[in-house]
């Protein structure tokens, strides 16, 4: 898992511009084909005008986000049915119903692909998050070209704009791609102007609980570099316990750090909830027990990233430790802001009642 520093806006959108620019280089057989470098730097040779792309593993969420989904004849299994969990599929939740399957679409775990399904099917390309690896045995294998994108655990990185930017290429999408790219380089700008010249005397310091990683955990489960955190500047106690990416850590690590803030996913409250039967006093002496600051936001990662999710989760984060520096934004319109950019649709009210909430949590 990679982390990168976030980008400044302008720095990242002159990056895309000059990307997008060289992205295509014409070819030897006049307008048949066309030539692109998707983000592991591979060169692939695809149809000058693509109209159909199938997925492996979780790229249907990034064809979702550069506005191309009506392009799609293929996905996995993990696309189907919608879920909340993973928002892009309630956005083209009709259109993903009633498209085939060709792989099992794991995102991090070896994916199988129905290679034969994929040649009967016959898509212009494939857009893949597996591995570079991964990409030229499946494009060796049957003969259709593949790019590939990388996105995991990431939000406003190189990856993430890269990836959407050259699906929007490659499914000629490229203007709404940029729009999706340019609202978020604004947000990135903005959470950061807020929050980048707070003095670290002034910090609380917070944790990141019960987070999904290889599947469910409770108390214990967090994040090293926690994107929504570093979005923000928060002060993540985590941090000294890894480099960066998942880790789980004990009851008594977590008592030796003590956070100020804890910002737990409700969706393991089964787990956390054995946990503090069976530790009351433990946790009942805790700083963020004593005042009431524990919160619970939507988990982001379900067979990838939810970017927007993520996006999300760092207005809140923000918003919680630093209320006065977020006074002005009213946070419900920007969440349905932030889902309608990136998924053309705002589905908040259906996380809302799958219990996917931004709100104090109590035990």
């Amino acid at each position: 898992m990679r982390f990168a520093k976030p980008f400044i806006a302008l720095a990242t959108t002159i990056v895309l511009v000059f990307a997008l620019a060289g992205c295509s280089t014409g070819s030897s057989s006049g307008a048949e084909t066309r030539t692109v470098t998707d983000v592991y730097g591979r060169s692939v040779t695809i149809p000058a005008n693509v109209e159909t792309c199938a997925t492996v593993g979780s790229a249907a969420r990034f064809v979702v986000y550069a506005g191309g989904a009506d392009k799609l004849i293929a996905v996995t299994e993990m696309d189907k049915p919608a879920s909340t969990a993973r928002p892009y599929t309630i956005a083209a939740e009709q259109l993903l119903a009633e498209l085939p399957t060709t792989s099992n679409g794991n995102h991090l775990m070896e994916t199988s692909v129905d290679g034969e399904a994929l040649l009967e099917l016959k898509p212009d390309v494939i857009i893949s998050s597996r591995s570079a690896q991964e990409c030229d045995e499946l494009q060796n294998q049957i003969k259709i070209p593949v790019i590939g994108i990388s996105y995991q655990d990431q939000i406003f990185t190189k990856d993430v704009f890269e990836s959407i930017q050259v699906v929007g290429d490659v499914l000629d999408t490229s203007e709404h791609a940029m729009e999706v790219i340019d609202k978020m380089n604004g947000w990135q700008a903005d959470l950061d102007s807020r929050t980048a010249t707070i003095p670290d005397d002034d910090k609380p310091s917070c944790y990141a609980g019960a987070v999904n990683y290889k599947g469910a955990k409770s108390f214990g489960g967090t994040y090293a570099q926690y994107p929504p955190f570093e979005a923000v500047h928060i002060d993540n106690v985590a941090d000294s316990a890894a480099s960066s990416g998942s880790v789980e850590v004990t009851l008594e690590q977590l008592g030796e750090w003590n956070p100020d803030f804890m910002f737990l996913n409700a969706s393991n409250m089964e787990l956390m909830r054995k946990d503090y039967a069976d530790n009351q006093a433990f946790f009942n002496g805790l700083k963020a027990f004593q005042t009431g600051n524990i919160y619970t936001q939507p988990s982001y990662n379900m067979n990838g990233t939810n970017i927007e999710i993520a996006i999300c989760d760092a207005y809140f984060d923000g918003a919680t430790v630093y209320p006065e520096a977020f006074a002005d934004v009213d946070l419900e319109n920007t969440y349905r802001e932030i889902l309608q950019v990136m998924l053309g649709v705002d589905c908040y009210d259906q996380l809302k009642a799958k219990g996917l909430v931004f709100d104090k949590l109590s035990f």
